[in-house]
């Protein structure tokens, strides 16, 4: 999808919002379902619902009710993962495990209106060796699993309470599995418990640009996680270690990307800087609200992970295919025995019958083919047949026409001959009486004559 006006405007509302701003009136006609489905796909919609409620602008009521609703569920959201967090931290800490929490109640404070936050559920970083225990403790608490698109497992408990487990397998790179295996070990203690840990701003701002970074690289980076990071970096930016975030950014070859990141951020919802190198960064915008399938080339010079996850995805594609076609060419023997019952007391010359289906299989493929080669279609067929019925009736129809201008003629030519005839007739009859009474004309002069 080409960024369009609707693209552009919730940029400048979520910028308004977030710097407590008022919202400026749309320059052009908004499509303001599309707008719903932007901000709702991107998971911003409450906060855009801030933006319109004070705009002096048509906008339909149903789509105005939807970001009322969404703005809803983001006011009861707060308080009740508050108090889940509290809840969930407490039974990790019980049963001893080494875990970190993206403390929601510090995402929320920074920003200006707690119900903002973008962040829909408790987010827990822990070993992978302790997610079956983590989900025995959460069943206990009476959460239940649910799918999720997001790199994790995911927790649910009426009335709407969401945790999402995480371990070093969310990243895709190797560097980054790494880094977030030597967090959870070298982190310290939060204060009064011994085995939750807590991050400080600068290690906080290093996992949630990795995060970022390997959400870009597979083309589902939301607007959502952009804006709950730089809600952090306004708010922490004063914190930051900074000769300390560059060297591990090195170390995880993603310096240029961040800068880069850091710099669109900036042009969103900072001093709006920056007019050089626009082509880059509104291919980075590209990229983002089409989840990937644009500016992926610029991209891809600043951020090779992103060419390393599609070529990962192209050979997962073909291994997976190399192992339907082993799979179909040598069935299990169970499969093997509904066609070949004599392998149930034979089972030691499967190889020799998945030949024998092969073979089969490849001779009853050449007949087919050699079938279809010389076979007329049934199309062909009535195809055909429809052309020569057509012939005959037009064959028909010529020939009754034929018939009919014979037959017409001939009536014409009776029907002249006959007016002939009477012609003649009424012809010989007037020279008869023409006869008659010249005959009679001279009988009478030679009576006339004396004697």
């Amino acid at each position: 999808m080409s960024k369009g006006y609707e693209e552009r405007y919730l940029m400048t509302l979520l910028s308004s919002v977030i710097n407590q701003k008022e919202s400026p009136a749309p320059l052009r006609y908004i499509n303001w379902e599309k707008m719903f489905r932007i901000a709702d796909y991107h998971r911003v919609a409450h906060v855009v619902y801030y933006g319109i409620m004070g705009l002096d602008e048509e906008i339909p009521q149903s789509v105005r009710q939807r970001f009322f609703g969404k703005y809803l569920e983001s006011v009861h959201r707060v308080e009740r993962l508050r108090s889940t967090e509290r809840q969930v931290q407490t039974l990790l800490e019980r049963n001893g495990i080494n875990c970190f929490f993206l403390n929601y109640s510090d995402f929320v404070n920074c920003y200006p209106i707690e119900e903002m936050c973008c962040r829909e559920f408790i987010e827990i970083g822990t070993e992978k060796k302790y997610a079956q225990i983590i989900k025995t403790i959460l069943w206990d608490a009476d959460f239940e699993e649910r799918y999720t698109e997001n790199r994790g497992e995911l927790y649910y408990r009426v009335p709407g309470n969401k945790v999402l487990c995480f371990n070093q397998t969310m990243f895709f790179s190797k560097s980054m599995q790494k880094f977030y295996f030597n967090l959870v070990r070298s982190l310290p203690n939060k204060k009064g418990l011994n085995h939750v840990r807590e991050m400080n701003a600068s290690e906080m701002y290093l996992f949630l640009m990795c995060r970022l970074t390997d959400s870009y690289a597979r083309g589902d980076i939301s607007l959502s996680q952009i804006m709950d990071f730089w809600a952090f970096y306004k708010t922490h930016g004063e914190f930051f270690l900074w000769p300390y975030i560059y060297e591990r950014l090195k170390v995880l070859k993603i310096e240029e990307f961040a800068e880069r990141l850091e710099y669109l951020i900036l042009r969103w919802f900072g001093t709006g800087a920056g007019i050089e190198n626009v082509e880059i960064y509104d291919n980075m915008e590209s990229y983002i609200f089409s989840k990937g399938t644009e500016g992926r080339e610029v991209s891809e010079q600043f951020l090779p992970l992103i060419k390393t996850v599609a070529d990962c995805y192209s050979r997962d594609r073909k291994k997976e295919e190399f192992r339907r076609l082993v799979a179909w060419l040598f069935p299990d023997r169970e499969y093997m025995e509904t066609i070949y019952p004599a392998l149930e007391k034979t089972g030691a010359f499967l190889p020799v019958f998945w030949l024998i289906r092969l073979e089969r299989y490849f001779r009853r493929l050449v007949v087919s083919r050699i079938e279809e080669r010389f076979r007329i279609s049934k199309k062909t067929f009535f195809r055909f047949m429809w052309k020569r019925y057509q012939g005959v009736i037009e064959e028909v129809i010529e020939e009754k026409e034929e018939l009919e201008e014979k037959e017409e003629k001939k009536e014409k030519e009776q029907k002249e001959y006959k007016e002939q005839k009477e012609n003649k007739k009424h012809n010989e009859h007037i020279v008869l009486d023409e006869y008659l009474d010249h005959i009679e004309h001279n009988d009478e002069k030679t009576a006339e004559i004396p004697k």
